[in-house]
């Protein structure tokens, strides 16, 4: 398998998620004053290399596709740029990054008492579609199963042109046909984790936006986003979401902190522990990491003989996670130049240059 062979399967589900590109304005560098909770430190009282740390973010304003850049160590925001007419204020759509947020609040759910376990049958929250003709492949698909892409749910190119017509988006899916047993193969599919947003809603009563607003986004002091919807309402659980980097940041330190924010159990660090260990494992390498992995709608693997844990969005939105250093790295690109792979291949091309290595001697 090629270790590019997931980024080509998932350009495709742009076809209905996506939006029109425009140009882009010529490189520039705005560096902003820390508000909005974020500390500043020097990267040196971090352990964190100056020199390396300045080519990278050189390296980044070469860059005519990259919007942010982010890099927060031990809890303190070390280093951020804004590039190509982006800014702190701006929101940016993180693609599949929306992904690794539903399944927060998944975790939530069950926390709650809203949804019993991961290995629930999906088929309790769609009755409508429980009748004699339902595939009965299709009553084993579980929660699990959307969590980890191995649903058997098709690929978002396979069933795009569907989805783009469908007044029913949860209708469609649970009527499509499965590419395999489910739990039996790996399959990304955007429209796999949708119905995960079809549940969180079923479940709780409320939308998806209010619930992750009430029980994710305020305790984290995040005060604007934007999600969009499926023409019944129901936020797009495998993409749209818009947010501004330093809250994806914030989405990410949780992660590092296992769930817990200014004394708020705000995930359940059980939760953190079982998406970000590895459910799936593939041969090749992926975005840049060995030992590459799936999660809960999480990527796993190493680099730099780091343990890695990526929240990734079609063309370069990226949230990665180094536990063992309590480093994080944040980027925003445009997703629209290369078709994406692009933007999705620099990241760990400057992980693996210049960032990880900053790791080593702080002088």
């Amino acid at each position: 398998m090629n270790k590019w062979h997931f980024i080509v399967l998932l350009m495709a589900w742009i076809a209905v998620f996506g939006s029109s590109s425009g140009s882009l304005p010529q490189v520039s560098q705005n560096p902003t004053v820390i508000t909005s909770g974020w500390t500043r430190s020097g990267p040196e009282e971090q352990g964190l290399n100056p020199k390396l740390l300045n080519k990278a973010f050189q390296e980044a304003a070469k860059n005519p596709y990259i919007y942010s850049l982010l890099v927060v160590k031990n809890g303190y925001l070390v280093r951020e740029s804004y590039f190509n007419g982006s800014d702190v204020s701006a929101w940016d759509l993180v693609y599949s990054v929306t992904k690794s947020v539903t399944s927060a609040l998944v975790g939530i759910a069950i926390e709650e008492g809203y949804i019993d376990s991961v290995d629930q049958r999906i088929i309790d929250y769609f009755p409508e579609h429980d009748t004699p003709e339902l595939d009965s492949e299709k009553r084993k698909i579980t929660i699990r199963h959307l969590l980890t892409m191995q649903s058997g749910i098709d690929t978002d190119d396979n069933l795009g042109e569907i989805m783009s017509r469908a007044p029913d988006m949860a209708a469609a899916i649970m009527e499509s046909d499965l590419c395999f047993v489910p739990g039996t193969d790996f399959l990304y599919s955007s429209y796999g984790t949708h119905l995960l947003s079809v549940i969180i809603t079923r479940a709780t009563g409320t939308t998806t936006r209010e619930y992750a607003r009430e029980k994710l986004f305020t305790p984290l002091g995040i005060r604007s986003f934007f999600w969009e919807t499926d023409p019944n309402g129901i936020a797009f659980g495998g993409g749209r979401l818009h947010l501004a980097a330093r809250d994806m940041a914030r989405f990410g330190q949780l992660y590092l902190q296992r769930g817990l924010w200014k004394r708020r159990q705000v995930i359940p660090a059980g939760w953190i522990d079982q998406s970000l260990r590895n459910h799936r494992s593939f041969q090749d390498e992926w975005g840049g990491m060995k030992d590459a992995g799936y999660g809960f709608c999480w990527w796993t693997g190493r680099i730099h003989d780091h343990k890695a844990y990526a929240a990734w969005g079609h063309g370069g939105q990226w949230i990665w996670l180094f536990p063992e250093q309590n480093l994080m790295v944040v980027s925003t690109m445009n997703a629209y130049i290369g078709d994406g792979v692009k933007p999705t291949q620099f990241m760990p091309s400057l992980l693996s240059r210049f960032l990880l290595p900053a790791l080593g001697k702080s002088k």
